[in-house]
Parts: C-alpha cells; structure tokens; sequence
C-alpha cells in the first residue's frame, strides 16, 4: 500500500476501516475500483475521533493511476427518497471537512462528492442539488449523483470526475 494510504490508515486508524462503500438500503458496486484503497465507515470516525455534527456515510480514498493525486470520494447514502439537497450538502461537508483534518498536508488531491439514491425523488430536488456545492482544500465541487443497487454506479461517476479511465 502506498505511504500516503498508508499514513491515512493510522490517522483514521483501523476500527473506522470497512470494505465496502454500501449502505443500509443501498449498493455501490466497486468494479473497476482501484484494488490499493481505503475506505472509511464515517458514523464509526466521527465516534473514534470525538467528532460531532452531520457528515456523510463513507470516505473512499485512492490514488489516482493517470495524475498520481489522492482522490477522496464523499459518499452520501439515500436507499430511498431524500427531502433536502441542502441537507445532502451539509452531509457530504462534514465529510469533508473531516478529510482536510486527517489528510497530510500538501497532499494534492480531488475531491468527488457524490450522492447514492434510490426512487421516487421529486425532479426538483435533483434541481436543487445541481446548485450546491463542496468546498474542499480551497476549491469547490460540485455533487455528482448516481443510483443505489446499479452496476458500475461508482465507475460512472468516477469516470465522470476523469480519475477512472
């Protein structure tokens, strides 16, 4: 595993570690996936690390094999509807507020916020999540979205942000 990988895993440390980036009513297929990763279940990073406030589900991080910059991949969970984008938003911040804590510095990075979601969400509110955005290491970035229980759902949106040929 790659030192900065690695240096991550001790800052988080190993209790906060999962394998997948699924949630409750919601699978995200990791095909195509680099194999060297880390992800973070953030509900248990949050607890280890005394941490308070919303944040997201997971915290997926790889290297990116064309650029060699890390990529940190803001996962936000919603197997069914969601009632507030803001609120989608103010998840995914808290994650990466969170990340800009642990991560070395000058570590060069990009970041993907991205919401899973199920059916039945009113077109509107997709609308509305068009217009947020995540600030992370003095950028801004705005939230991709994909849906629950599809084949390569994380690849596509992966490709999307261009650190997944």
């Amino acid at each position: 595993m790659s030192d900065v990988l690695n240096n991550i895993r001790n800052r988080v440390g190993d209790e906060t570690l999962t394998t997948s980036c699924n949630g409750k009513k919601c699978r995200v297929d990791m095909t195509d996936v680099p194999k060297e990763q880390i992800v973070v279940n953030v509900d248990i990073a949050y607890k280890a690390h005394n941490k308070i406030g919303k944040h997201c589900d997971r915290i997926l991080f790889f290297i990116c094999s064309t650029s060699g910059n890390l990529v940190v991949v803001l996962i936000e969970h919603k197997g069914s509807t969601f009632d507030s984008a803001r609120d989608i938003a103010l998840q995914l911040q808290g994650g990466a507020d969170f990340v800009q804590i642990i991560l070395p510095r000058k570590m060069k990075t990009i970041c993907v916020p991205v919401l899973f979601h199920g059916d039945g969400n009113h077109p509107l509110q997709f609308s509305k999540l068009r217009w947020e955005q995540i600030s992370f290491d003095g950028k801004k970035y705005p939230i991709d979205k994909s849906k629950c229980n599809r084949h390569r759902n994380l690849s596509s949106v992966l490709k999307r942000a261009k650190v997944l040929s």
